[in-house]
């Protein structure tokens, strides 16, 4: 069983970039980086999102295989190399996509379902990364929708956080290790 690391924060707080510095320092000679980018564009705002983060890859000195899924990430565990490091950006966003999927799905499911993906990337990497955002409390609403939005992305973090090795609070650009030690 491979290495969990959780990063969470607020929006735009410099974890995908952090993520990607501690997947490179963690790597050993032999070790694959593999970046799981779960984006979709939805807007404008998203497409230059995802644009830079793959410029960002791509002028990298690092050699970073990305595999864009925006869903159902169990499907990709098989094409996992057992010596990689994966960086999962970000579980927000994919239960973004799963949860308000044209289809109503019931969020208990989804949330199993994202877990039990998670613990299949853990056993198969030797290291995984999940990046995600803490929205708890950044949206009050009355929505339903955006009520179980958060009680279950509030739910994935406490777990995350109980399997992770080290836990991680991206504050104003800067780590603050909640959990373990990097």
């Amino acid at each position: 069983m491979g290495k969990l690391l959780f990063i969470t924060g607020g929006v735009r707080s410099g974890k995908s970039s952090y993520a990607e510095k501690l997947a490179v320092a963690l790597r050993k000679s032999n070790e694959v980086l593999i970046y799981l980018a779960c984006g979709v564009v939805t807007d404008f705002e998203m497409e230059e999102r995802i644009i830079k983060h793959r410029l960002d890859r791509q002028s990298s000195p690092e050699n970073w295989t990305t595999i864009e899924r925006p869903k159902a990430i169990h499907g990709i565990v098989e094409s996992i190399p057992s010596n990689s490091i994966v960086l999962l950006d970000c579980l927000t966003t994919l239960l973004t996509n799963e949860l308000f999927s044209l289809e109503k799905v019931d969020s208990t499911i989804v949330e199993k379902e994202i877990y039990q993906a998670v613990k299949l990337l853990m056993d198969k990497a030797d290291v995984l990364i999940v990046v995600s955002n803490e929205v708890l409390y950044d949206i009050p609403s009355n929505s339903k929708d955006i009520l179980r939005f958060q009680r279950t992305l509030g739910k994935l973090h406490m777990n995350m956080v109980e399997m992770a090795h080290t836990a991680i609070d991206m504050t104003v650009g800067v780590p603050v290790v909640k959990k373990g030690a990097t």
